[in-house]
């Protein structure tokens, strides 16, 4: 498979589990099941009040202003983290109108590496909609800081920082450890918890691998090792290697994943994103998987999209999930332009 079809596959899949899971983010299977009928909802809605979008949450949208980040600090050969800082104080703009210091005035304005790649995310009418955003994330770029390692004024161990993290992987495709170190502090820029970091970390490296083509189960076996020598990486390590155990296990899939998923927790995120890849052999199935249980629908169908996309390839995505897909030209520009800027 060209590495290409993985980038866009990437970004496309996320969003899409993303569109798949928010509808049902906030309720139990019962709930899902009364509604959709006993299989759970297995595919994309659209949303009249949005132009009859199937619209896309905060996940996606922070992760195409990580995507900015990347391909900003690739024009000025400037520091990632940083410019991702920026990008996500772009979009902490879209989200409240607010500018938190005078000097970030000029990076709401479109900047060169947009006009290079054919872009302008803050003339992007969607990105302004509030899809209810980590308050996570909105408290620690209120402060207009960019934190690094250990100054976030939190302890908070959830996945916001995770699910907006696959373009990192992509990025750094060829540097796995690389990719795994600058999720990491890119975390660092709004969660506190080493849970949510070392994750954000494992979830970059991941993506990175399995752009490469290396097998799923491989790649988590490797990234497992990796974290487990990591400090705070602990939790993460034996979480991924808990989705692998369930996988293998005849436990029904909605068991296994309450064994793995506590939406408070970054690590059971990442960990049932790979048991619902581990026990199906395509991304539709992977994601609807993913997104039908108890806990976060949307953030749990994002990061198996995001990965399943890398694996399978754009090719593997449903037709009909795209056709209406909120952001769709966006997203796949976004990958032609990492793509292009490796």
């Amino acid at each position: 498979m060209e590495r290409k079809e993985r980038f866009t596959g990437c970004m496309l899949g996320g969003a899409a589990g993303d569109a798949l899971g928010y509808v049902i983010e906030f309720d139990s299977l019962k709930a899902i099941q009364q509604k959709y009928g006993p299989h759970g909802l297995r595919t994309i809605l659209k949303c009249k009040k949005e132009g009859n979008k199937a619209v896309i949450s905060d996940d996606t949208q922070l992760a195409l202003f990580t995507a900015d980040g990347l391909l900003w600090a690739d024009q000025d050969g400037a520091d990632p983290v940083e410019r991702i800082f920026r990008s996500y104080m772009r979009w902490y703009y879209t989200q409240t109108e607010r500018i938190v210091k005078p000097e970030q005035t000029d990076w709401m304005k479109q900047q060169p590496h947009e006009s290079k790649w054919g872009y302008n995310l803050m003339g992007t009418e969607a990105l302004y909609a509030r899809r209810a955003p980590g308050k996570t994330c909105l408290m620690s770029l209120a402060t207009g800081v960019s934190f690094a390692a250990h100054e976030v004024p939190n302890s908070s161990k959830s996945g916001g920082a995770v699910k907006r993290a696959a373009p990192i992987g992509l990025y750094y495709c060829n540097n796995p450890k690389k990719a795994f170190y600058v999720g990491c502090a890119t975390a660092f820029l709004t969660h506190g918890g080493a849970e949510a970091v070392i994750t954000t970390g494992a979830f970059s490296a991941l993506v990175a691998l399995l752009s490469e083509g290396l097998p799923l189960r491989d790649a988590v076996l490797r990234i497992a090792s990796f974290t487990r020598r990591e400090e705070g990486g602990e939790i993460t390590a034996q979480r991924l290697e808990l989705a692998l155990s369930e996988a293998d296990s005849e436990r029904l899939p909605i068991e296994s994943i309450r064994n793995l998923c506590d939406s408070k927790h970054a690590a059971g995120i990442l960990a049932v994103a790979v048991y619902c890849l581990l026990k199906t052999d395509n991304l539709r199935s992977a994601v609807i998987m993913a997104c039908n249980h108890d806990d976060d629908s949307n953030s749990c169908g994002t990061v198996c999209g995001s990965l399943a996309g890398t694996i399978y390839g754009v090719g593997a995505l449903p037709p009909g999930w795209l056709n209406t897909l909120e952001c769709f030209d966006l997203l796949v520009g976004m990958g032609n332009s990492l793509y292009e800027a490796v």
